[in-house]
């Protein structure tokens, strides 16, 4: 069943839920999942008569996601899937690196017991998904460490603005994690962010993050073949 199937199956039971809302989250969950990539057009009639609703609640999410940054129109094409250039990926990543070079400050003066054994037990878990192959794991796990470390630091408003801006260029993170030597110094890195929380090292813990955050940049523009 694919996942527009599944929304609709699930349309009846989230009737407290305005349909907008259910179109918005399932175009979103779309393109950060990379199933509609950058370009590609988002027609108003199609995803209507898709959800077998009318061509208003699509029009208030396509709107949503335009705000958001996620879609774009451009003349005589249409909606489309925005894709980014180099400006626009390096000011991502420059505002990443300053709001979650402030989170692990606040995760290392936060952080307790249970958060750093989680920790620790993924990147155990990470460097096994490496020996395996299994990328779509590993992915999971990056994914799980970065939320853990965020929640870590106790700052609410803070970790929906970071959530904000990783999600911008979620659809991209699995290609660049398809090439072994970005898996090899991902892990890396997170296990050395790791010992820094473990040693209570505030400033390399801050250096490390944006050492991660810069190769996570470069990796990702060398695949896009962006200069």
């Amino acid at each position: 069943m694919s996942e527009y199937d599944a929304t609709l199956k699930e349309l009846d039971n989230l009737q407290l839920k305005p349909i907008r809302d259910i179109v918005y989250e399932s175009l979103r969950t779309a393109i950060l999942k990379g199933d509609l990539k950058a370009w590609e057009r988002i027609v108003e009639k199609d995803y209507a008569d898709k959800f077998k609703i009318s061509r208003t609640p699509v029009r208030e999410a396509i709107r949503k996601l335009e705000i958001e940054g996620f879609i774009e129109y451009i003349p005589r094409k249409g909606v489309v899937v925005k894709s980014f250039d180099a400006g626009e990926i390096s000011e991502i990543y420059s505002i990443r690196m300053a709001l979650e070079c402030l989170a692990i400050k606040s995760a290392i003066h936060n952080i307790d017991e249970k958060e750093i054994a989680q920790l620790v037990s993924i990147v155990e878990e990470m460097e096994k998904a490496e020996v395996r192959g299994n990328i779509i794991e590993l992915f999971r796990l990056c994914k799980e460490f970065n939320e853990v470390l965020l929640n870590a630091s106790k700052m609410p408003r803070l970790i929906t603005i970071i959530n904000t801006s990783q999600d911008y260029l979620e659809r991209f993170r699995k290609i660049t994690l398809a090439q072994r030597v970005r898996r090899t110094n991902a892990i890396n890195e997170h296990r050395a962010i790791l010992q820094a929380i473990l040693n209570k090292e505030e400033r390399k813990a801050q250096q490390l993050v944006a050492k991660h955050l810069e190769g996570a940049k470069k990796s990702l523009m060398k695949t896009l073949r962006i200069k």
